[in-house]
């Protein structure tokens, strides 16, 4: 069977991985949106729309660990859509597709989506949504499809599990969704460094002490931002850095 059946987007949500992926993913959507009223957006392994922090789980060493800091990190979008929805306590965490949702209604724009994962379970959870098309499969190869059919828009390449296999397929559609116009992001936990420098991305790495975050037995998390105007790559790094200001001043 597939190792991706057996993987639960619900065991890892809020962990330290998805803060600097889901803050990149914030920031760079945020800017993309700031130009644009309307935008095609996909995601290749898609999750459920929100998740059920429990008392104890991998959330603590992420977004946890930022929660004391919430103040200062309301200047990023990411931060503010997630205090917006836990005033009265952190109990709820956004999948990355809900995370873009929001950012799109911030700026008034329409947000269409086109999502794949293998759970059904998943699948029932996005079948009342408006302005998605779900598709229960392989988004890998998914999404290859609808690039060659589709106007430009953002792309979020995340598979659970970044084997060589995985690693082939994904860097292949991170390259040719560049050539298509296409702004993507992909993401891995560092120590799994396995899509090749050849990719010519952007890559945005992070040691999760430098940001008083725990990764478990992961020392950090690296996002490969590709088919990004010089523009895009000064705000990005800009923002960074200002992430890691508060961080490491707490």
């Amino acid at each position: 069977m597939d190792s991706e059946k057996h993987y639960s987007h619900s065991e890892h949500a809020g962990n330290a991985g998805d803060v600097w992926k889901h803050f990149i993913l914030g920031e760079v959507a945020d800017h993309i949106l700031l130009r644009k009223p309307k935008l095609i957006y996909a995601e290749s392994h898609v999750g459920y729309p929100e998740y059920n922090l429990d008392k104890s789980g991998e959330w603590e060493g992420g977004i946890g660990r930022c929660w004391t800091n919430i103040s200062d990190l309301k200047i990023f979008c990411y931060f503010d859509i997630l205090y917006a929805m836990n005033k009265h306590g952190l109990k709820c965490y956004p999948g990355s597709a809900s995370l873009l949702f929001r950012v799109a209604k911030r700026r008034g724009s329409l947000l269409q989506a086109e999502f794949w994962d293998v759970d059904p379970r998943v699948a029932s959870a996005w079948k009342r949504s408006e302005r998605v098309s779900f598709h229960l499969g392989d988004g890998i190869k998914g999404a290859r499809a609808l690039i060659g059919r589709s106007p430009s828009g953002l792309l979020f390449i995340d598979p659970p599990y970044m084997d060589q296999k995985n690693s082939k397929s994904s860097e292949s559609l991170l390259s040719a969704s560049k050539k298509a116009g296409w702004t993507v992001l992909l993401w891995q936990m560092m120590g799994q460094e396995i899509i090749a420098k050849s990719a010519k991305s952007e890559i945005y790495s992070l040691e999760f002490e430098k940001a008083d975050l725990d990764g478990g037995k992961w020392p950090g998390a690296i996002v490969y931002l590709a088919g990004a105007d010089q523009e895009m790559k000064n705000f990005v790094g800009k923002r960074i850095q200002e992430f890691l200001k508060v961080m490491q001043q707490a």
